[in-house]
């Protein structure tokens, strides 16, 4: 019997060669080899930058931190209420502050006018006659204090000067007084005097107009604090029957008004 011819053994790829250092030589190699490793990464992340999931009580906390800071509502409203209204403090006590200081100013500046009044009228016979008149202010000023210094005083009839005179310091003298006198010394007129005046100088009893204009320096005082001194000027028109000793005065307007 003719062999079978085998074809030719085909030489074997060096990839499939069998080895036999491990296991039996009967399983094919790739069950032998390990599975290819993959690549491994080691990456350093910085501790503060890892990120966690909190835990459901930390919302809660910070929802009482952000409300006790005023971030919410409720109690935190109320807390921010006293900062808030610090600046509306602030600006009314400026406006008090600035109300006070125009009040006093309109006070100082511009006191009112006190009021005057002729009591009392002495004349002295010739040959060179004398007035002493006795007057009363009245302060309408409830707040300041007038103090009178010195000034000046003329007599006049119809425009011609009987007696002037200086005025001192007000009779009762100290803070505010109400009552003063001043003696006007007669102008001698070398026997021109007028005959009205004459005659009412001789103990008539006719009607006779007289002017009295007096100039005096003002001080106002708040307190204990004196400010700037002010002129005060008074027009009085006088009435009179005779001007014998205690002259009767019939009528009399005054007047007055600061100038400066």
């Amino acid at each position: 019997m003719a062999e079978r011819a085998l074809p030719p053994a085909s030489p074997e790829p060096a990839s499939s060669t069998v080895s036999t250092a491990f296991g039996s030589p009967l399983e094919p190699a790739a069950a032998a080899a390990p599975a290819p490793a993959h690549d491994t990464y080691v990456v350093h992340v910085q501790k503060d930058q890892i990120c966690r999931v909190p835990p459901p009580e930390n919302a809660y906390l910070a929802e009482r931190y952000r409300n006790a800071r005023g971030g919410g509502g409720g109690g935190g409203a109320k807390k921010q209420e006293g900062p808030a209204c610090s600046p509306c403090v602030a600006r009314t006590l400026g406006a008090l502050l600035l109300g006070a200081a125009v009040a006093i100013s309109l006070v100082v500046l511009r006191p009112g006018v006190p009021s005057f009044s002729i009591d009392r009228l002495t004349s002295r016979p010739p040959p060179r006659a004398d007035y002493d008149f006795f007057l009363t202010a009245v302060n309408p000023n409830k707040m300041t204090a007038l103090w009178y210094r010195s000034g000046s005083a003329v007599l006049l009839h119809k425009g011609r000067t009987l007696a002037k005179g200086d005025v001192g310091q007000p009779a009762e003298g100290g803070e505010d007084v109400t009552d003063f006198s001043m003696l006007l010394r007669g102008v001698p007129h070398d026997g021109h005097t007028p005959r009205a005046v004459d005659k009412a100088l001789g103990g008539s009893r006719e009607h006779l107009a007289l002017q009295l204009e007096v100039g005096v320096r003002v001080q106002v005082h708040v307190g204990a604090l004196g400010f700037g001194q002010r002129r005060l000027v008074v027009r009085c028109e006088i009435g009179a029957a005779g001007l014998r000793k205690d002259v009767h005065i019939s009528s009399q307007n005054c007047r007055s008004s600061f100038v400066n």
